[in-house]
């Protein structure tokens, strides 16, 4: 099992599948392939496969136990959902619930799920189907979406009901929000006297970085900011399904930036094994990242 700890805060990794899905040099458009290989030898295999050109994405979750509460960080894609859009995604069957309960959580005894951004992959536990019918997971949850983010997709789904994304609001948030269990925040919300919410906008509008202290100690959970261990490098390097793929750049060099400055734990939402890490200046305007043990 993965763990960390920061200060009194444990956090567990509850990994759902590993996406092997998509072409690196498609995903990441600045790319090139002389740079990927000069990459390779610390990316392969465990990040990116060289056999088919494709990135190793690790789907998961962060489980917080903050010794008073039980709060999960991004929902992964879950159990039925149809994603015609991403066969990869679509009606998974994984034992995510065995896996948060073996880490020390089940369902009912999760206080917070926060979301970094309403992306499908990041909501698909918020529910589960029960019979016909989405309910919510975490009964006993109040579920953690930035009023940006949310605003922004409950316009896109008054006008377009098909794509992936909009198929994820209506089965993994509309359910959550219809039965009262949504916490639609403004920025710089708290949460739980040790979370901190953040604008990081770019990947998509509403985009939040989650950062948690305790005993002077940080982390901060990144989502979608980075997808892969090569953006630490190459904080220029925006993944093709950003909405502003400048803005998001900017970003995540802040959030870089910041984690380098507070010697946080970075808990990104994909990277493979080990997972998370510590940021330190680099060289050529990036950064170096240091695997945490």
């Amino acid at each position: 099992m993965i763990r960390f700890r920061i200060g009194h805060v444990t956090a567990t990794l509850i990994q759902e599948t590993v996406d092997k899905s998509f072409d690196f040099l498609k995903f990441f458009p600045q790319a090139d392939a002389e740079l990927r290989d000069e990459n390779l030898s610390w990316m392969a295999p465990g990040h990116y496969d060289p056999a088919t050109g494709r990135m190793l994405l690790s789907m998961h979750s962060w489980l917080l136990d903050t010794g008073r509460h039980k709060i999960l960080i991004d929902g992964c894609v879950g159990n039925d959902k149809d994603r015609p859009g991403r066969p990869d995604w679509c009606n998974l069957q994984t034992p995510f619930l065995d896996r948060l309960a073996l880490a020390g959580a089940t369902p009912e005894q999760i206080d917070y799920v926060l979301c970094t951004h309403l992306h499908a992959d990041h909501v698909g536990w918020n529910t589960r189907l029960i019979g016909d019918r989405w309910v919510p997971t975490f009964r006993n949850a109040k579920y953690v979406f930035s009023k940006t983010e949310n605003d922004y997709w409950a316009a896109r789904y008054a006008a377009d009901a098909k794509n992936h994304h909009i198929l994820g609001y209506v089965d993994s948030v509309l359910p959550v929000i219809e039965a009262g269990q949504a916490m639609i925040v403004d920025d710089y919300a708290e949460i739980a006297d040790c979370l901190s919410i953040e604008p990081a906008p770019g990947h998509t509008p509403g985009h939040v970085a989650i950062w948690l202290k305790s005993k002077e100690e940080y982390a901060v959970m990144t989502g979608d900011i980075l997808h892969h261990p090569i953006q630490v490098k190459y904080p220029q390097w925006s993944c093709f399904g950003c909405i502003d793929q400048t803005l998001s750049a900017r970003t995540r060099r802040s959030v870089l930036e910041a984690t380098c400055e507070r010697r946080a734990l970075l808990l990104p939402g994909h990277f493979m094994a080990p997972h998370a890490g510590y940021v330190d200046e680099g060289v050529g305007g990036g950064f170096a990242l240091r695997w945490a043990e």
